[in-house]
């Protein structure tokens, strides 16, 4: 009867010397915190098999158009396109005043608007500044430089003092311009009288046309200084 009884005594003293050994769990905690976080290096994702998915990442990033040939050939389109409009503006009269007022703004508006000169008569046939005063590079450096350093005189009506063009039977008679024979035949028995011709003149061609023909002045009877022809109207005769 004693044997059973101290049987299970000692049974009960053994689990509880197993239970008293055996290790406590500590308090579970989240997985998250309880990891350190990874480095940079391996925290790149995996391609299957284990490779490095950056390098197909950055593959497949869509590259960068290059811009700079569009930047050119927009600036190279506007300076053709500015060239050209600067171009055809030279051509016209009203260039020849833009910037060199004086003395240039006389010219241009008896060009335009005095039916008494020759200028206008032209005007009004369609023929251009430049088509007479013949556009060459080293004129125009050399007009642009006397009119910055004002190299010049005008006279009281503030045309110049000194014009150093003249124009004589090969400038007019050019091809595309006047025909010889049309204008020695349109002034044949000039002012009614017979065989009176000032275009065929007994001093041959030593006379030029602009000793009679004043484009951008007033034209003058040169041939009255001797003779008395008739005179046309809005000519000025010798004094």
């Amino acid at each position: 009867m004693d044997e059973k009884p101290k049987g299970q005594a000692q049974a009960a003293q053994e689990g509880s010397a197993a239970r008293a050994e055996a290790p406590v769990p500590h308090a579970a905690t989240p997985k998250a915190a309880s990891e350190p976080h990874p480095p940079a290096a391996t925290a790149r994702a995996k391609a299957p098999g284990g490779r490095d998915a950056q390098p197909e990442a950055r593959a497949q990033r869509p590259r960068r158009k290059r811009k700079w040939p569009i930047v050119v050939g927009v600036v190279a389109v506007v300076m053709v396109a500015a060239g050209v409009g600067f171009w055809t503006w030279h051509e016209q009269p009203s260039f020849c005043n833009a910037i060199c007022h004086e003395p240039m703004d006389n010219y241009v508006e008896g060009y335009f608007n005095d039916a008494t000169l020759m200028a206008n008569t032209h005007k009004k046939a369609q023929v251009t500044c430049l088509e007479c005063h013949e556009a060459k590079l080293s004129e125009q450096v050399a007009e642009g430089m006397s009119w910055v350093t004002r190299a010049y005189a005008v006279d009281a009506s503030g045309d110049l003092a000194t014009v150093g063009v003249t124009a004589d039977q090969a400038f007019c008679a050019k091809s595309g311009c006047h025909e010889w024979s049309d204008v020695v035949s349109a002034t044949q028995d000039w002012g009614g009288q017979a065989g009176v011709n000032p275009h065929a003149s007994h001093q041959g061609e030593a006379i030029d046309c602009s000793n009679c023909h004043g484009v951008h002045e007033t034209s003058y009877m040169y041939c009255n200084a001797c003779h008395d022809y008739a005179v046309p109207e809005g000519w000025e005769e010798p004094r």
